[in-house]
C-alpha cells in the first residue's frame, strides 16, 4: 500500500467587505504562485460552509517537503500574504504527514 503524501492546509477567512477581493487574489495570484513551487504535486481550493477558504497543497512525497518550503518560490508566496493578514478573521497553516511505523527491537542475552 502506497503511503499518503504530506499535505499543507491553509485556512483563511476574510473579514466582511473584502471577501470578493481576497478570493480573487487567492484564486488568481496565490494559487498561481504556489503552483510554481518545486515539490508540490497538486494544489486545490475548497470552501467551508462558513466561508473559510481552504488551500490544499499536496507534496510530491516526504522528500519534497523541505525542498518546497525552503525554496525562493515559497518565500515569495508567503510574502504576498502580508497585505491580507490584517483583513483575516481566521488564518491557520497546518502540515499533515503520514506516520510510519518504527521497527521494534528486542534484546536477548
Amino acid at each position: 500500500m502506497k503511503a499518503a503524501s504530506p499535505l499543507l492546509l491553509v485556512r483563511a477567512r476574510p473579514r466582511r467587505g473584502v471577501e470578493a477581493e481576497f478570493e480573487r487574489w487567492f484564486r488568481t495570484v496565490h494559487l498561481r504562485d504556489v503552483r510554481r513551487i518545486p515539490g508540490f504535486a497538486s494544489v486545490r481550493l475548497a470552501r467551508t460552509p462558513n466561508g473559510t477558504l481552504l488551500g490544499i497543497y499536496e507534496f510530491a512525497g516526504e522528500e519534497s517537503v523541505q525542498q518546497a518550503l525552503n525554496s525562493p518560490q515559497a518565500a515569495y508566496a508567503r510574502g504576498t500574504w502580508e497585505r491580507w493578514i490584517p483583513h483575516l478573521e481566521e488564518f491557520l497553516v497546518e502540515l499533515f504527514a503520514p506516520l510510519t511505523s518504527v521497527p521494534l527491537f528486542r534484546s536477548r542475552n
